[in-house]
């Protein structure tokens, strides 16, 4: 079995995804999210799940380092 082509796995579908710190990632949307992360609200290909989180992941310290909790 061949690996996918680089091609392929940047045009296949993605999800932007969420830890429990905050952290964003984008994750292939064929596979289960893995514990501690879920979706962020955002599914396409790779390249927009990248611009989405770098729209919306606007803090990208963890939740428990220097965030001012109001």
């Amino acid at each position: 079995m061949s690996k996918p082509s680089w091609e392929t796995v940047e045009s296949a579908t993605w999800l932007a995804v969420c830890n429990t710190e905050g952290r964003h990632s984008v994750w292939p949307a064929g596979l289960s999210v893995p514990p501690g992360w879920s979706e962020a609200g955002y599914r396409g290909d790779k390249a927009g799940c990248l611009e989405w989180i770098a729209a919306n992941w606007v803090d990208s310290r963890p939740a428990g380092v220097g965030r001012v909790h109001i």
